[in-house]
């Protein structure tokens, strides 16, 4: 039940954000505009301190949801390891967390974003990085569609659409956002969330809150029988079923592991007091 309802809200809000990007009559940001405003990074930038707290108490209580479900960059590389599950089922398997890497991209972000060197801070920046992605390779596409349907609407003397000026990005930023689509889209593709959990700075410090987050998965010793199914199955690739521990500042508590486990060994609780 948990896992279905975090699938629908995530659905809900990479589609909406996704349509926002996409939309340039500004009708959807006057209902959903809020959906734009809760996200972690832009949020710490315009100093909206509510939202700030509210998502740092979200992960505090419930560990990476943020990353799950509201972040749109987190949730498509969930959309590319699915569609490559269906050609390659349980295909991931624990490895070690690179933390000199994911701090020392944390760090390289902080400085280029303290002096205001932009082209590495909003390259980073997961907000940032699907907004550049969908407004320079979908957006075209989308405004060249409305323009189609308008033609149409024409022929027939119906207004339901109008055309709109369609703006292609320089060529420089086609390139990086086609760069980072393609780059992301692989990782994703081959090893999940390798993105989110080596580079993304926003994974970095929720994943160091989320490691004393009050409820989280946990694996039971006493009916696990060690068979690997939820290692394989986590596309955080943080479930070490040897030692029954689950590495939680990578854990994006998307219950694939509960929902694959057949022997109900491990199951989304309050913090155990003498496990990791």
């Amino acid at each position: 039940m948990l896992r279905k309802i975090r699938i629908t809200a995530a659905a809900v809000f990479f589609t909406v954000i996704t349509l926002l990007l996409l939309d340039f009559t500004g009708t959807l940001h006057a209902w959903f505009g809020w959906m734009a405003k809760v996200q972690l990074l832009p949020a710490v930038l315009a100093v909206n301190a509510g939202v700030v707290a509210a998502l740092v108490l979200l992960t505090l209580l419930f560990g990476r949801v943020y990353c799950s479900v509201i972040c749109p960059l987190g949730v498509f590389q969930d959309v590319v390891s699915r569609a490559a599950a269906r050609r390659r089922k349980n295909r991931f398997r624990y490895s070690r967390a690179l933390s000199w890497l994911r701090y020392g991209i944390l760090a390289l972000f902080l400085v280029a974003l303290v002096a205001h060197f932009k082209p590495v801070s909003n390259l980073l920046a997961p907000y940032s990085a699907y907004g550049r992605i969908v407004q320079s390779l979908f957006a075209p596409l989308w405004g060249w569609g409305n323009n189609l349907l308008a033609y149409f609407a024409e022929r027939i003397d119906s207004y339901a659409f109008y055309r709109t000026d369609v703006w292609v990005r320089s060529a420089a930023t086609f390139a990086v956002a086609a760069a980072t689509f393609a780059l992301i889209a692989v990782l994703a593709w081959r090893n999940g969330r390798t993105w989110c959990n080596t580079v993304c700075p926003v994974g970095t410090v929720l994943g160091f809150l989320a490691r004393f987050s009050l409820l989280r998965p946990a694996i039971d010793p006493e009916k696990c029988v060690g068979c690997n199914r939820c290692a394989r199955n986590c596309k955080a690739s943080c479930i070490d079923v040897e030692h029954h521990r689950i590495d939680y500042s990578r854990c994006v508590v998307c219950m694939d592991c509960i929902d694959t486990c057949h022997k109900n060994a491990i199951a989304y609780e309050l913090r155990p007091k003498t496990r990791k």
